[in-house]
């Protein structure tokens, strides 16, 4: 059985986007510099939330969240990347890579929760500008007696 992990979900959405798009994308940790050169994509780790579906919590259910970030040159970049993005996000499967960054043998879906652009709030600050953010996250099912090692 192979466990699903928050390392290993994280960096499967980040080289699952970088693969299919052909971006700078980044797995968001504390102390990264983000890159310099527009576009590049942003993975960044939210709340995780947990919840008990069995009686005598045999099987939890733990549903990953995360933050996608484009960071686009013009208004054009950012709109061809968003399509592209929603389209991978709603009918990709993902191959699932372990915290070693090996390939599983296991795929699993994204939900797509929400698109937010982003006005940039200082118009000379040209980092923030042309931004938009999805919402996904990835529901994981964990078995007292499956996902143990």
């Amino acid at each position: 059985m192979v466990k699903v992990t928050q390392l290993g979900v994280g960096y499967s959405i980040e080289q699952k986007i970088e693969q299919e798009l052909g971006v700078k994308t980044v797995l968001k940790y504390d102390g990264i510099k983000l890159p310099t050169e527009k576009p590049f994509i942003l993975v960044e780790q939210m709340q995780n939330n947990h919840t008990q579906i069995s009686k005598l919590r045999e099987a939890i259910q733990t549903t990953f969240r995360f933050q996608i970030g484009i960071y686009a040159e013009t208004q054009a970049q950012r709109s061809s990347m968003q399509d592209k993005l929603r389209d991978l996000f709603l009918f990709a499967q993902f191959p699932l890579y372990d915290d070693m960054g090996a390939e599983t043998g296991v795929f699993f879906d994204v939900g797509l929760t929400n698109e937010v652009p982003i006005d940039a709030d200082d118009l000379s600050d040209k980092t923030n500008m042309h931004r938009l953010y999805f919402d996904v996250e990835v529901t994981q099912i964990y078995h007292r007696n499956k996902t143990k090692k």
